[in-house]
């Protein structure tokens, strides 16, 4: 699998640099990714197995066929509705990014901490190599490139919408 070892993003946030130690800020996540709207809850779509329950999704084995057409049609159903499952789960994460924005802009922490990022990034790379992907893969995916710079810029707009309209942060991420 190949990714772009040069796609730099930069993300300005306003152009004051304010944080209010003094200040508390508490983000309550959006009830919007919730129980009731889970990938699969809706009757009106149909999914080729049980979203409910991870262990269900079965390997990519299952769309073998001498016939291309059908394997190609076969793939993308089991990638959308594995898309709408990390989707919600994404959903989910954000939610636990911006509690983490939010208490670290309470205490006056940077919210990017490249330290933590690598960890995270490391740590998923080797949870992705586990499952049969590669660590390149996982490392984007984890957070070296562009999924904690998206994160970074949502947890911005949370304390900017909740606790302080005049918040900014600078970052640049490269998106390997």
């Amino acid at each position: 699998m190949y990714f772009p070892t040069s796609l730099l993003l930069s993300l300005p946030f306003l152009l004051s640099t304010s944080a209010c130690a003094s200040s508390t800020c508490h983000f309550i996540p959006s009830t919007n990714a919730t129980a009731s709207n889970y990938p699969g809850s809706s009757t009106t779509t149909t999914y080729p197995y049980d979203l409910n329950t991870l262990s269900s999704v079965p390997i990519a084995s299952i769309c073998n066929s001498a016939n291309a057409t059908e394997e190609l049609a076969c793939a993308r159903k089991y990638i959308d509705a594995i898309d709408e499952q990390l989707a919600f789960l994404y959903a989910r994460r954000l939610g636990y990014a911006a509690v983490a924005g939010a208490s670290k802009y309470s205490t006056n922490s940077s919210l990017n901490d490249p330290t933590r990022n690598g960890v995270v990034a490391e740590g998923m790379a080797q949870k992705v190599l586990k499952y049969g992907g590669s660590a390149d893969a996982g490392r984007v995916l984890g957070g070296e490139g562009c999924m904690i710079f998206a994160s970074l810029g949502y947890e911005v707009a949370q304390i900017q919408e909740d606790c302080d309209p005049a918040f900014s942060a600078n970052f640049t991420r490269v998106c390997s």
